[in-house]
């Protein structure tokens, strides 16, 4: 029991001690571990699982029994410091005590590391990595010798004073050579007379002063970058003391100011090609400058040019070399009279300096983009090799296939920065077709740079065929083109990558043949090389003689009506049109030239427009060639749109200045400028006035029928213009002047005092100004007149011309107020072949018009009228006012001087007048200063020339009742009577005031009427025995209008009544005058009394 009892007791105590021990081992482990973690951690500022060493470490990490400082590195690398981004997480360290830390702001100023924004130059990824890699730039110590030699050679370059200075260098010492340390990161000794102290010893104010590329040591971010530019100044300083023997260090990096210094000094610094090979910095070897970090910011004035140089020229060479930044470079302080000098030189020579300082420019930046893409040039000669060997290949074929390559590749590298891709995906295929581009460029230079100057006449530079000219013009051009591809490449910063930096992309086509598959033998049985010159087959640009508006590739097909063969191929589409033609056209070339043809106007000439069908559905171009042959060109639609929008453009352009149905060409000339004006924010028009525009003016017209035959109307104008050919772009202007709106115009002067015509445009469509200027002052009035319908046609000519004292419009609610505030002035009669007004044609006469001026304007109202529709009215108590009912009409044209006449006035014009009297009948009433211009203007209006025009006191008209023969007298009071005549047929025309029958009659009076007189005290008659006419119009009940007031000569009213009509005057003189117009002579009355009374 005892045992029993006590033995799971002493098993837990076991168990218990054992378990003890067991932990408390461990926990000390674990303790006396963690403590001298924590000790190595704190002695090397961080943990030890963080330290990245640059050596390779081994395998098994050694115990940390003591330190060994002679393997220690002396600075720790730039990703060890507290500003890497390893350490901007968190802390896997113990937390530290940081009791007793403030913080304070800091009056340093910022570090820039670059320039952002839309303007930018170098994007942001960009500074960033030049960021990181001017965190360790390489740095070597300069051999003194060396550097003393290249000084020596280069001294000449900066002047004459400077040579001098450099060749009387007796008082410089160079210091002893002394071992220099090895490393990534060697750090010379500096002395107590470091420029440290200099640099440190500033004022605030020359910190403020200095720009941004020169900081101090508080602004670094940092302790490498502070031994580093420390390092840098001091022997930057050292050089340039050495090199201009001044006995002051700071006077090179201060400048007179600070050293005290009264002579004038000015920093001269100009990028030409004069001063490339120049360094920034005296003494300083090019080999050091050109081992400078390339950087992306924007050129400032103080920056001079540097060539572009491989580091790969410089990496091996003997000795070592100094890389100074160029924010310690210091200027060159050159004398005034050296400035002098040096301007007087430049003002002589600037023009070729500039343009060789252009061609240089333009020279490194295509060695530049060769020496990115030299790697693929192996790829391409094997490629060549292995289809065509470029021995079996001439000039011209060459040439040919470097156009096409740099076309394409241009081409796609436009529309691959164009482009803006979002997904992954599209950034990949935008990234493909950017390295495709760069290698269809590269194919060009490899071609036109490297396989083509072996010919002997790239050798020999001269040509006496026509053909090879064409071909060496087309080769420098190439050349020329890439120069400034290459140039506008590096200057945005699309130049490829570096082939150390970027492996080579797979799947790019180094192929430079493009071969066509199918039946070639259908290329022999047309004749489609019409295109004899490589310029014009595949033209790079814009010409001396043809501007070039858009090129394409696509896919052609060659094919036979009836026939399965076929041929494909790519062939190149180029849009063009020449500075002497006006119409485009489309140039279709393929790589070999088997295929070299162009589509344009003129049929004499070969394949036209007219010769295309646009299949939209399909997208493909139909070109019928001759012999029941077809080339098909497959296009895209983008590409569909964009022929087709240029030809439809064209045509539109084109059919401005064509006559259309309807029309007739009344004026065409070739103006010496037009200028437009318009408010809207996008015109139509340039605004920029276009030389030697071409322009012309129709006619609008309509034709009727009617029961007299077809009749001919006006209906306004249209104004078409064209841009001359010399521009690229052409543009038109297709105007309509509508009768429905007046003409507003101005008389102006253009340059030179040429005379100009401005016409202000405002009919609800559009409102904008044009002003033309012509080469002669008569173009400019025969288009005005034209314009106003006051210009003579052929045969025309004014047959009636006279002042007038006022003219007003009335319709069924009164007259029009808006003629009433203008000052008339005259009116002129215009018709065809005028002899005599009775002979002229005044009914149905497409001639026939009257244009009445008043100041600032005036008024064209044609009278083209029906047999019947021209009616008119004599006032009886006004005896120089005459009225002329109108039917409603649309060909008045009305037209003001825009800066004469109210600015209301033009929209009255249109809304009251002219709209009135096209839709409803109207009233002209006209007031002459006397009777002889009425009877004229009646004359011209009628064809009825007035023989008789007065005033009877009575006017009686005999009528016999229907049963009895009985008579029953009418009689009208005061009436106005006239006697008209047009060649035999004579009219009286009676007008009555308060006649209760009538208001107006006229009948026909003949030769074989009777005519009789008789007097007493107080009257005198002549009575009309046996008249034939018809009774006046009534108004018939309430029915509005005043028809039956006005009388039609040309057609007057069936005479159906046969009676007696006696007219009596008061004084024989006026019935005698009345009497000496009548058709037959007068007889006496007999005093018997008359059968008929």
């Amino acid at each position: 029991m005892e045992a029993h009892s006590g033995s799971p007791k002493d098993g837990e105590k076991k168990r218990n001690r054992f378990m003890g021990k067991l932990f408390k081992e461990k926990k000390d482990n674990t303790s006396s571990e963690s403590q001298s973690q924590n000790d190595v951690d704190d002695f090397l500022h961080g943990p030890s699982d963080k330290l990245h060493m640059v050596g390779t470490s081994p395998s098994f990490p050694p115990p940390l029994m003591r330190l060994d400082t002679s393997s220690a590195r002396r600075w720790p690398a730039a990703s060890d410091l507290p500003t890497s981004k390893s350490t901007r997480g968190r802390s896997a360290s113990p937390k530290r005590n940081r009791k007793g830390l403030v913080v304070r702001f800091t009056d340093e100023q910022p570090e820039v590391i670059g320039e952002g924004g839309d303007e930018a130059t170098s994007p942001v990824a960009e500074i960033g990595m030049r960021r990181r890699a001017n965190t360790h730039p390489p740095v070597r110590q300069p051999n003194p010798a060396q550097t003393t030699e290249r000084r020596d050679i280069k001294a000449a370059d900066y002047g004459p004073s400077f040579a001098e200075r450099a060749n009387n260098m007796g008082d410089f010492r160079p210091g002893p050579i002394r071992r220099t340390q090895t490393g990534f990161q060697s750090i010379p000794d500096i002395g107590p007379d470091s420029s440290h102290a200099n640099v440190s010893d500033r004022s605030p104010d020359d910190e403020l002063l200095r720009p941004l590329g020169i900081r101090s040591e508080g602004d670094r971010r940092s302790f490498a970058d502070m031994v580093k530019a420390e390092m840098r100044s001091g022997e930057g300083k050292a050089l340039v003391q050495a090199a201009s023997h001044t006995s002051d260090p700071d006077e090179l990096f201060t400048g007179p100011e600070s050293t005290g210094s009264s002579g004038p000094t000015l920093q001269l610094q100009i990028n030409t090609r004069n001063n490339i090979h120049v360094p920034s910095a005296p003494g300083i070897p090019p080999s050091a400058e050109s081992s400078r970090p390339s950087s992306s910011r924007p050129i400032t004035p103080n920056d001079s040019f540097q060539p572009t140089h491989s580091t790969e020229n410089h990496a091996g060479s003997s000795g070592a070399s100094l890389t100074v930044p160029r924010s310690l470079q210091p200027s060159i302080p050159v004398a005034s009279n050296q400035v002098a000098e040096s301007l007087a030189t430049l003002s002589r020579t600037s023009t070729l300096s500039i343009q060789d300082a252009a061609l240089a420019v333009g020279d490194d930046a295509l060695q530049e983009f060769q020496r990115r893409i030299g790697h693929l040039f192996t790829l391409f000669r094997l490629s060549t090799e292995a289809s065509k060997p470029l021995s079996q290949c001439s000039l011209e074929e060459l040439v040919r296939v470097s156009l096409w390559w740099f076309l394409k590749g241009r081409m796609n590298l436009e529309t691959a920065v164009r482009d803006r891709p979002g997904t992954p995906q599209a950034q990949q295929a935008n990234y493909f077709m950017r390295a495709q581009a760069y290698a269809d460029l590269a194919k060009s230079l490899w071609l036109t740079e490297t396989v083509t100057s072996q010919y002997p006449e790239i050798q020999s530079r001269q040509s006496t065929v026509n053909s090879n000219q064409d071909v060496l013009e087309s080769r420098q051009s190439v050349l020329s083109s890439l120069r400034k591809l290459t140039m506008s490449m590096k200057r945005n910063n699309f130049l490829p990558p570096d082939p150390k930096d970027a492996p080579l992309t797979q799947g790019l086509d180094p192929s430079i043949w493009v071969r066509g598959e199918g039946d070639q033998s259908l290329l022999y049985s047309q004749r489609l090389t019409s295109v004899r010159s490589l310029s014009e087959a595949m033209p790079l640009g814009d010409t001396s003689r043809t501007f070039q508006f858009g090129r394409m590739f696509v896919e052609s097909t060659l094919v036979e009506a009836a026939a399965p063969q076929q041929y494909r191929c790519a062939v190149l589409i180029s849009v063009v049109r020449g500075l002497k033609e006006s119409s485009t056209t489309a140039v279709i070339a393929s790589q070999d030239g088997a295929l070299n043809l162009s589509i344009q106007s003129d049929k004499t000439r070969g394949l036209t427009w007219e010769d295309v069908r646009w299949r939209a559905t399909q997208r493909i171009i139909e070109v019928s060639l001759p012999r029941g042959f077809m080339l098909l060109l497959h296009c895209n639609e983008q590409d569909f749109r964009t022929l087709w929008g240029m030809h439809d453009y064209e045509k539109r352009t084109q059919s401005v200045l064509a006559q259309r149905s309807g029309e007739e060409l009344v004026f065409e000339t070739i103006l010496q400028s037009f200028q437009y004006f318009d408010q809207s924010q996008q015109p139509p028009f340039p605004k920029e006035a276009q030389p030697e525009c071409h322009f012309k003016l129709f006619e609008k017209t309509v034709i009727i029928k009617a029961a007299t035959g077809p009749r001919t109307l006006h209906r306004g104008f249209r104004l078409g213009l064209n841009t001359s050919t010399k521009s690229k772009h052409l543009r038109c202007i297709d105007q309509d002047f509508s009768p429905s709106h007046p003409v507003q115009f101005g008389f102006l002067r253009g340059d030179g005092g040429s005379p100009a015509l401005l016409l202000k445009i405002d009919d609800g469509k559009s409102k904008y100004t044009m002003v033309c200027t012509f080469h002669d002052a008569n173009e400019r009035i025969r288009f005005h007149t034209l314009l106003t319908g006051i210009a003579l046609g052929q045969g025309e000519d004014v047959i009636a011309e006279a002042p007038i004292t006022s003219f007003s419009v009335a319709d069924s609610d009164g007259d029009l107020s808006c003629l009433q505030p203008l000052q008339w002035q005259g009116f002129r009669f215009i018709n065809y072949d005028h002899t005599d007004y009775q002979s002229d044609k005044t009914v149905l006469s497409e001639n026939l018009r009257v244009a009445i001026d008043f100041k600032g304007g005036s008024l064209t109202d044609r009278i083209n009228v029906e047999p019947g529709e021209l009616k008119l009215r004599l006032d009886v108590t006004s005896l120089t006012e005459l009225k002329v009912l109108r039917q409603p009409q649309q060909d008045m044209t009305a037209s003001v001087a825009e800066s004469q006449v109210s600015k209301e006035l033009p929209r009255e014009l249109a809304s009251i007048l002219l709209e009135s009297i096209a839709n409803s009948e109207s009233t002209r009433k006209y007031t002459f200063p006397s009777l002889q211009e009425l009877h004229l203007f009646q004359a011209a209006l009628t064809g009825f020339a007035v023989v008789f025009d007065g005033i009877a006191c009575s006017f009686n008209i005999s009528r016999r009742r229907m049963v009895v023969p009985i008579y029953k007298k009418w009689d009208a009071a005061t009436t106005r009577v006239q006697i008209v005549q047009r060649e035999k047929v004579i009219q009286l025309v009676a007008f009555f005031d308060n006649f209760s029958h009538g208001k107006a009659m006229n009948f026909t009076l003949k030769s074989t009427d009777i005519f009789e007189t008789s007097s007493s005290k107080k009257t005198f008659s002549l009575r009309i025995v046996d008249a034939k006419f018809s009774l006046p119009k009534a108004q018939n009940g309430s029915e509005a209008g005043v028809d039956h007031e006005f009388v039609c000569l040309d057609m007057p009213e069936y005479p159906g009544e046969h009676d007696d009509v006696t007219i009596v005057f008061d004084t024989e003189a006026v019935r005698d005058s009345f009497a000496k117009a009548l058709p037959a002579p007068t007889k006496i009355a007999s005093r018997m009394a008359s059968v008929r009374r």
